[in-house]
């Protein structure tokens, strides 16, 4: 299964994508297993972020093969760090970046939620965050743990999940980085939903509590 990147300066560029469930005779594992996002849904997403691309420093969590991460720094990223839980595919991000031929990246192979939590700590920064887990993840509390974490790192995160999910308007974030701040979180609040096929993305936007947007396109 190959992706191919839909625009920027690797627009064309074929990356090596996960392995078919039914590829081999032995169903692969299902953290080796991976949906990347669609051309047309990836298309409209980066349409959107053009503005946000330019030197931004970009963490993608559940990265999969790197797709959202490589797009990101086909069009103009200055750099990207991949959270990806199964070391095969987190080899074959490894793969594709040297078929582009950047080395503009850092892969941590591990437990997304556990690796957000050790990003706090370390008082990493970044300004865009792309969160595409499984989209089961989604109807539990963990993808709302993941999605907390992901605001408390990046002040715009981009949540990829089935068309057909409602994304909360809104989540608290209480800063680890200033306990002082405990008795009053940040919200992200979504400010965008767009849906393309089955899949669909939302924009969350760390702000204020006072500010509760949320538009649907």
């Amino acid at each position: 299964m190959s992706v191919r990147i839909s625009g920027g300066v690797f627009r064309g560029r074929v990356l090596t994508g996960p392995p078919r469930a039914d590829s081999s005779r032995r169903r692969s594992p299902a953290a080796e297993r991976a949906r990347p996002s669609a051309v047309r849904l990836r298309k409209s997403l980066f349409t959107v972020l053009t503005e946000e691309m330019a030197g931004a420093r970009v963490l993608d969590l559940c990265a999969g093969v790197g797709t959202l991460g490589f797009e990101a720094l086909s069009r103009g990223a200055r750099e990207c760090v991949f959270v990806e839980r199964s070391p095969r595919l987190g080899g074959l991000i490894e793969r594709n970046a040297a078929r582009l031929g950047t080395h503009a990246f850092e892969l941590v192979v591990g437990d997304a939620l556990r690796e957000l939590r050790r990003l706090l700590r370390a008082r990493r920064e970044f300004d865009v965050a792309f969160l595409d887990p499984p989209w089961e993840t989604w109807e539990s509390e963990a993808g709302v743990d993941l999605l907390r974490g992901a605001v408390g790192l990046a002040p715009l995160v981009v949540a990829e999940h089935r068309s057909s999910w409602t994304a909360p308007a809104s989540v608290a974030v209480r800063p680890e980085r200033e306990p002082q701040l405990e008795s009053c979180p940040l919200l992200g609040v979504k400010t965008r939903t767009t849906a393309a096929g089955d899949g669909a993305f939302s924009l969350y936007r760390r702000g204020e509590a006072s500010e509760r947007v949320d538009t649907r396109t």
